[in-house]
């Protein structure tokens, strides 16, 4: 009589070996790729941002420097925020294509972020806040605030930020 072995019910073909170590390979490479691919653009958005800080820190009374942020408008630039010897917070706005110094604002020269949403908030009541920044535009200093509106609309509004009043406004469609 001849004996054959006996099979086990855990044998697994070896075509859904393969093919569960290269799904996992593959899953494993794009998982790297892709968190590459999120640390270049994150690098691009705060490249320059060491030069504006000493930009602001060289041509300004500005002593600490507390942010850096990005404004993208008509020109890119760069908002240092910081405090002077005096204590008085200050704003630097740095050109990222001229790689100067446009103009410097100290903050009672500005109408403050937290009144301009409050009256915003009583005005559109039934609309969705997002966001509220510092820009430059056109030479003014703007705040730039983003909601969605009641039609379901994402809105960029522009305020003199020395005076309050809206400079201009854009709604955009959402899909």
């Amino acid at each position: 009589m001849i004996k054959t072995p006996q099979s086990s019910r855990s044998t697994v073909p070896d075509w859904l070996k393969w093919t569960l170590l290269g799904t996992f390979i593959l899953g494993i490479v794009l998982v790297i790729s892709a968190f590459t691919f999120y640390s270049s653009i994150m690098d691009q958005k705060r490249e320059g941002f060491e030069n504006s800080r000493q930009i602001a820190l060289n041509e300004t009374e500005l002593i600490d420097i507390t942010a850096v942020e990005r404004y993208n408008g008509n020109e890119v630039f760069h908002i240092v925020s910081g405090t002077e010897e005096t204590g008085e917070k200050g704003y630097a706005f740095i050109s990222t294509d001229k790689k100067q110094l446009e103009t410097y604002l100290q903050s009672e020269a500005l109408v403050e972020s937290a009144k301009l949403k409050k009256s915003w908030q009583e005005s559109c009541r039934s609309c969705e806040w997002l966001d509220i920044k510092l820009g430059l535009e056109e030479k003014r200093a703007i705040w730039e605030m983003t909601y969605i509106d009641e039609q379901g609309r994402y809105v960029l509004a522009h305020y003199d930020a020395k005076s309050g009043e809206r400079y201009q406004q854009f709604a955009f469609k959402r899909f």
